[in-house]
């Protein structure tokens, strides 16, 4: 009995612990995300790395026409578990317009929408693998 006690008291034990040991969300990364704009398609590559206050997200053109604006930095970032959403702003002559992302990751892929003024575009991403 003392056996089964100890073992019982080790799987309790880890009950508790192993949430400090889980994996990252399967978005945090370096992805290159494409989205299906209007006017052709679009690439940036999107960088998504776990920070103490949460996750931070950045973005870059991979071919940005001269004066085309960049959206900046991912804001309220939710990740959970193979789904993930953020919004990022760009200004636009004296407007800001503010950009929301949704999508779900399968593996080194990931689908999802763009929405920007009531416009929904697809966009989606593939993982950027260390040493590419």
């Amino acid at each position: 009995m003392r056996i089964s006690s100890a073992v019982l008291g080790l799987a309790f034990i880890a009950g508790f612990v192993s949430p400090v040991f889980a994996a990252d969300p399967p978005f945090v990364g370096k992805w290159t995300a494409t989205a299906a704009a209007p006017t052709g398609p679009a690439s940036e590559i999107v960088t998504v790395a776990k920070v103490a206050e949460g996750y931070s997200l950045t973005a870059k053109l991979v071919a940005p026409t001269p004066g085309q604006p960049e959206a900046g930095p991912g804001k309220e970032i939710v990740l959970e578990g193979n789904r993930f959403s953020y919004k990022r702003a760009v200004a636009i002559g004296t407007n800001e317009i503010v950009i929301t992302y949704t999508g779900v990751v399968s593996g080194d892929t990931f689908a999802g929408t763009i929405e920007m003024a009531n416009v929904k575009i697809p966009f989606t991403g593939v993982r950027i693998k260390e040493g590419e």
